[in-house]
């Protein structure tokens, strides 16, 4: 039993990883639309936000990918 249930908590795990990007892109930009310092390295703070997780998106999905190839693999 214990063997059955260790998948169904990397999976969660992997789950959990893959859905912080988009809820943060769609939750989080009405929250930093308004932020007092308007310039982050001299471009809009809303603009330096979405490109921020235009980077940390794709590498948090490729975490949760390895995770769910790791359980496959075992």
């Amino acid at each position: 039993m214990r063997a059955c249930s260790m998948p169904l908590s990397r999976e969660r795990i992997a789950l959990t990883i893959a859905v912080i990007p988009p809820v943060v892109l769609i939750l989080g930009a009405p929250a930093v639309l308004y932020a007092k310092e308007p310039y982050v390295l001299g471009i809009p703070f809303n603009l330096f936000w979405h490109l921020m997780w235009l980077l940390v998106g794709p590498l948090l999905l490729t975490i949760a990918y390895i995770i769910r190839v790791k359980e496959v693999a075992e």
